[in-house]
């Protein structure tokens, strides 16, 4: 877990990596969105992948929730069940609902993991959070990703927030690009360990037709402040690479992802805080794009991605 643009998915496809021949490993995405950018990513990586969208699992954490792990169970019967909660969840009924009742009996659930990217620990929009808080509070491994981009003063906030946690945290790490130790996966969970905020989230969230997929109206999602527009597109859409670039680049929200057919290739774009990173990715079945996003409305975006498309991407696939 972690919150928006800590790094997640990159650490996900790292342990992903990791994992040994012999076993099968699954992975359970939740995104606020209604569009699946992140399991259409794992997907592309070739894991085996089921997706929970449009909201936090702390609000879908019901029959959603319990059909998609029960699938996963019966269907993949996997050795080893990633759980990738959205950055804007709350993890208290989440880790409640894994450890008791029915999935009692099915599961080990082994240590929480928390990616925090150091830099957000000095601005009170964050640490003021009740779902940043507890992301941290109930995490038996606190790692501080993105260390190549932070100062002394964020490191020395992190070891400040690591040391003040009680009960002590597992293992306290720093790290670049994800990348994670297996082994960490398989620690013990400390069921001591507390949500400051444990009533965080007992409210739904306000969505649409998870099938209205049209451009021009693109999927949105609402909670705490946080505003996601997502599209899928047609499945041989295919957009020139430097357009797409020009537009996404400069835009201003918490949040870009998307996954892309270009007249270049397929590439995963990714945002945050301003600064975008463009990677080459296999083929997916659709181009389609998230923006989460403290703003109004940005349907005229989705207006100017529509100009981006300039003929069939088919030879690429």
């Amino acid at each position: 877990m972690g919150f928006l643009g800590s790094g997640k998915t990159t650490a996900i496809l790292n342990l992903l990596k990791q994992k040994p021949a012999d076993e099968k490993w699954a992975v359970l995405v939740n995104e606020f969105g209604q569009v699946g950018i992140d399991g259409a990513i794992f997907a592309a990586s070739g894991a085996i992948v089921k997706e929970v969208p449009g909201g936090c699992l702390c609000c879908a954490v019901g029959l959603p929730f319990q059909v998609a792990v029960n699938r996963l169970l019966t269907e993949v019967k996997p050795d080893r069940l990633l759980i990738e909660p959205t950055g804007l969840g709350h993890p208290k009924r989440v880790l409640d609902r894994l450890v008791g009742g029915h999935f009692q009996t099915v599961l080990d659930v082994r240590a929480s993991i928390c990616l925090v990217d150091t830099r957000k620990l000095g601005d009170s929009r964050y640490t003021s959070h009740e779902n940043f808080v507890d992301q941290i509070a109930l995490s038996d491994v606190l790692v501080a990703n993105k260390m190549d981009l932070a100062d002394k003063a964020a490191t020395q906030l992190f070891e400040r927030w690591a040391n003040e946690s009680h009960p002590r945290k597992t293992v306290v790490a720093q790290t670049v690009q994800g990348q994670l130790d297996v082994a960490w996966l398989d620690l013990t969970r400390n069921p001591e360990r507390q949500a400051s905020f444990p009533d965080a989230h007992q409210a739904g969230l306000i969505q649409i037709d998870a099938d209205y997929r049209r451009m021009n109206s693109p999927l949105q999602n609402t909670a705490d402040g946080y505003q996601s527009y997502g599209a899928v597109f047609p499945k041989h859409s295919c957009f020139d690479y430097e357009h797409l670039k020009g537009l996404l680049s400069p835009l201003e929200a918490e949040r870009i992802k998307a996954i892309f057919a270009t007249n270049k290739g397929w590439f995963i774009f990714n945002a945050v805080d301003g600064v975008m990173t463009i990677v080459p990715c296999k083929p997916s079945a659709n181009s389609r794009i998230e923006i989460i996003t403290t703003q109004n409305n940005r349907q005229d975006i989705f207006l100017a991605l529509s100009h981006c498309i300039v003929n069939s991407c088919s030879d690429l696939d």
